[in-house]
């Protein structure tokens, strides 16, 4: 297959982002021959797309992006929203009031259309958590009410990790589902989302079949991750990079190098040829 008929959407953090949460020489160089051939490279990510770009430094996209794990799509080259998908805050806010009454060691954060925002206190944040979820401001829950959001998560220690994740399975679960994620950049951490029932990798991959630069494409995902479950099940071609979790790699059609090998490389060069 040529690189003109595809369109790749690469998850960052375990795909296409090394362990130190770089992406490798090799990784920017295959994606830029990749893009002169007429492929149309897009990133699929939980990340808001402003902490992203702190991490990806410069926009190597040539195609709209799903960020915020599918409550958004988001064009890196105009810097706008294309497609959003909000949780009603009258489902969210007493599962936020219980957590951090009962869990007061848990960092919550609100992804809003000001950007990320910190609900914990800044004395309290978990610095390696906080760290990566950069820009952010730090607010209070109170002030934060009645606004809709894309998403909610929440961060704790190991040792409160099921009673937390217990706390938001007891709470309104008609208007958001909870979604596991974890991130190796800072030391392996894992964390709970809560994304809208309807918004998913995979709707917003499906949205975006409709767009007229991508039509007629083979879309080929890369994830490592259950958040990418959905992208990957949507998707014409699914890849797990090998670092990946087991279950996914069951799903995929193919496992290529791990996330520090140039598993994206690996994708442009062997895979899509091949095809």
């Amino acid at each position: 297959m040529r690189c003109d008929q595809t369109v790749i959407f690469s998850d960052l953090d375990g795909t296409l982002f090394d362990s130190r949460g770089e992406i490798s020489s090799e990784n920017r160089l295959a994606i830029e021959e990749y893009k002169a051939l007429g492929g149309k490279f897009a990133i699929s990510t939980g990340r808001e797309p402003r902490n992203a770009m702190t991490y990806v430094r410069e926009n190597i996209t040539n195609a709209p992006s799903v960020t915020i794990n599918g409550s958004a799509v988001y064009d890196f080259g105009t810097g706008e929203y294309l497609y959003t998908v909000t949780i009603p805050r009258r489902g969210v806010d007493p599962v936020i009031r219980r957590v951090m009454a009962e869990f007061p060691r848990c960092d919550v954060q609100l992804y809003t259309p000001a950007g990320i925002v910190y609900i914990t206190p800044e004395s309290q944040a978990n610095r390696p958590f906080l760290s990566l979820h950069e820009p952010c401001f730090f607010s209070t829950p109170e002030k934060q009410e009645g606004e809709d959001v894309y998403k909610c998560m929440f961060f704790s220690p190991e040792d409160i990790k099921e009673q937390v994740h217990a706390a938001l399975e007891a709470g309104n679960g008609r208007d958001y589902r909870i979604v596991p994620g974890t991130t190796d950049v800072a030391g392996v951490l894992t964390y709970y989302e809560l994304l809208p029932v309807n918004a998913s990798k995979g709707t917003a991959i499906d949205s975006l079949r409709a767009d007229p630069g991508l039509a007629g494409r083979t879309f080929i995902a890369v994830g490592d991750y259950w958040n990418d479950y959905e992208m990957l099940m949507a998707a014409d071609v699914a890849v797990a990079p090998a670092n990946a979790d087991e279950g996914i790699k069951k799903v995929c059609r193919f496992v290529t190098a791990s996330n520090n090998d140039h598993a994206i490389a690996h994708i442009i060069r062997d895979i899509i040829p091949a095809l």
